[in-house]
């Protein structure tokens, strides 16, 4: 009976493990006739002669049109819409004081929104990225109209069921009479409400338990919130402070949980970021010593080192040699230059990777980014067409950066020289290249 009961949405999610793997149906061997290459085997349709009765023929059917092929902005103003119209009519029904009445569904949305834009930065890198991007750029829209529509939804749950129908005549607790229990009450009818509708939305376990966790916590926070409250409007000398804040519980409530929000949510959003950058820094690393090893196969006789301390005269040899190999030094350094520049928390990645290099691993990776001074041989491939005719833009941001990214890397490797590893510093300081004062002396007829 437990086991049919957890095959059953949603509690599949929490007491079973979802598992996903590819069948083969069949196989169908090559004869090899047609040609030089004898395949192992492959999949295809299923064969026949081709002939069938007329009245068997089947339309094929139409396809239908789904939520998912609307637009994405569309989609996201339609959330946020039927968010605010539960919330708009609970306190518009429910409060008499124009403030909460008509503004209180704008001021539930600005917490929430508020919220989910600062998880956002602070999770990509805060007040330390990159000065390319924007604040925007770091929040996922799609996410916050997701929190606006499953948000407003919880104002009559919160501030009509559980604060009034349930604790006020039910049981007559306000926050004159029992403040921690009104909160305590509200903060896990809250809990339960963000863990079902994560539950339904097919989110991870981890999710689920961190929102009744951050329920929790978030009691003792607004019950300060509410004290806070009431200090400034006796300061104030506002009257009938109970009442006042009894209408406001909701939105402390609200409040309370959407800062305790921000901390978690904003620190997962940061380990995602991490672990992206790793996994982005751990391939291209690789293909960095993997181009080192293959210098040094090319040049037996010469340290390797040696040779790319003049990258541009490296850069024309291997151009002479193995135009490959020198297309890979190039383009692994640009990519790593936009790494840094454009990818949240790349920078602090690159900090721990170099941290854990050895001497030679950093003598390596350090010389590899040299080869952006060489702008003639780099400007000819993108007009070579390396990313296409679109050429543009690119250019102009590695023209634009490369050297302030190669002076940040040689400042991260003096650093690191006397506080990493205790090594000294693997590469020289090397002085660079003067910029160009014009496209003709970048790439000279």
């Amino acid at each position: 009976r437990l086991a049919r009961l957890a095959r059953r949405e949603p509690l599949a999610t929490l007491l079973a493990r979802r598992e996903r793997e590819h069948v083969v149906q069949g196989y169908r061997p090559a004869n090899g006739t047609c040609g030089d290459i004898y395949t192992l085997g492959g999949t295809a349709d299923v064969c026949g002669n081709g002939f069938c009765l007329r009245g068997g023929l089947s339309r094929p059917p139409k396809p239908r049109l789904g939520l998912r092929y609307l637009n994405s902005d569309f989609k996201n103003a339609l959330k946020v819409l039927l968010g605010l119209i539960p919330a708009f009519l609970t306190f518009a029904l429910t409060k008499d004081w124009w403030l909460l009445a008509y503004l209180g569904a704008f001021i539930w949305f600005g917490i929430t929104g508020v919220r989910n834009v600062i998880q956002s930065v602070l999770g990509g890198g805060g007040i330390g990225r990159s000065s390319l991007l924007r604040w925007k750029d770091y929040v996922s829209w799609d996410r916050l109209c997701d929190s606006l529509l499953y948000t407003g939804f919880s104002v009559p749950l919160l501030d009509w069921l559980v604060k009034t129908v349930l604790l006020d005549h039910g049981f007559g607790v306000t926050v004159s009479s029992a403040p921690l229990t009104l909160y305590a009450v509200m903060a896990l009818a809250n809990g339960l409400y963000i863990s079902s509708h994560n539950l339904l939305r097919g989110l991870p376990k981890e999710a689920v338990v961190g929102n009744l966790f951050r329920s929790i916590l978030s009691i003792p926070l607004a019950v300060a919130f509410n004290a806070l409250a009431a200090g400034l409007l006796a300061a104030f000398g506002v009257a009938a402070i109970s009442d006042v804040l009894q209408k406001w519980a909701a939105v402390i409530s609200k409040l309370a949980s959407d800062c305790v929000a921000g901390v978690i949510e904003g620190l997962a959003d940061r380990a995602h970021n991490i672990r992206m950058r790793d996994w982005d820094y751990r391939g291209k690393l690789e293909q960095v010593f993997g181009a080192w090893e293959q210098l040094e196969m090319l040049y037996p006789q010469q340290d390797a080192g040696q040779i790319l301390q003049s990258p541009c005269t490296c850069m024309r040899e291997l151009e002479r040699d193995a135009s490959g190999l020198a297309r890979v030094y190039i383009v692994n350094a640009l990519d790593l230059l936009y790494f840094w520049m454009y990818q949240p928390r790349a920078r602090s990645a690159l900090v721990r990777f170099m941290r854990r290099m050895t001497r030679e691993e950093r003598k390596a990776f350090l010389l590899s980014q040299y080869v952006l001074s060489c702008k003639r041989e780099i400007c000819q491939l993108f007009l070579d067409g390396i990313v296409g005719q679109n050429f543009a833009k690119p250019m102009a941001f590695y023209l634009g950066h490369g050297e302030t990214y190669l002076d940040a890397v040689q400042r991260l490797a003096v650093r690191l020289g006397a506080a990493g590893n205790g090594h000294e510093l693997v590469a020289p300081r090397c002085p660079l290249p003067q910029p160009a004062k014009s496209m003709q002396e970048i790439m000279p007829n």
